[in-house]
């Protein structure tokens, strides 16, 4: 029988140092943050919110032009954070499929990675889209998960890390953690932002499909 912490022993002992220290996975996760962020300018006096924040990895990355920067995570801010001091940013921790204040307040949202782990995902992205400015822009990560190159990706070296660290339930983790596929997230999102401007890039070929893509950047700008 499995542990039934198996994810919170995962996220707790093995997540950074899977994703967030060194070899070929780490590299190729702080590459998607750079892949992400690099076409993107920040203007003067922004407000942008960071939802599924974790550790706040991703915000070394973000043009720091922005004016307020907050971060949400179902759990508190990790120890000594590199921002500490910095009075433009924020930690709340908090569900964001629930209905937290932020009305209307934002320039920016952006989302790594967070849609395949939510129990209301629509909730969600209702949300999301309500505290947005109007022509605010939704900045989306969205793995291509169960698609056959994410798989293979895993498969062949997100798995054998994990291992080497010791945590030998990674698919029983994943089963349970992204609970969503990609293709009912990708419809999802076509509904809840009907109406709205949604460009998409398939990487690493540019092939708008969920098998042949291992993630897909989505950017959603908000219709006045």
């Amino acid at each position: 029988m499995h542990n039934q912490d198996v994810v919170s022993d995962f996220y707790e002992n093995c997540y950074e140092r899977i994703f967030n220290s060194t070899g070929l996975v780490s590299w190729s996760y702080r590459l998607t943050h750079r892949q992400m962020e690099k076409a993107i300018s920040v203007s003067p006096g922004a407000s942008i919110l960071e939802v599924g924040a974790g550790t706040g990895e991703l915000l070394c990355y973000v043009d720091p032009a922005f004016d307020r920067y907050v971060m949400v995570d179902l759990f508190g801010p990790p120890a000594n954070p590199s921002w500490e001091g910095d009075p433009r940013i924020t930690w709340v921790t908090g569900d964001i499929s629930s209905d937290l204040q932020f009305e209307g307040c934002f320039d920016r949202i952006i989302s790594m990675c967070v849609f395949h782990h939510l129990a209301e995902p629509a909730a969600a992205m209702q949300n999301i889209r309500r505290w947005l400015k109007p022509g605010g822009v939704f900045t989306l990560f969205l793995p291509s998960d169960p698609g056959i190159f994410n798989r293979l990706n895993r498969r062949v070296f997100v798995m054998p890390k994990a291992r080497r660290l010791g945590f030998r339930d990674y698919d029983l983790m994943n089963a349970r953690e992204h609970r969503n596929h990609y293709w009912s997230l990708r419809t999802e999102l076509l509904e809840q932002f009907a109406g709205d401007r949604i460009q998409r890039q398939y990487k690493p070929f540019g092939i708008p499909s969920g098998n042949l893509s291992t993630h897909s950047f989505w950017q959603i700008t908000k219709s006045n």
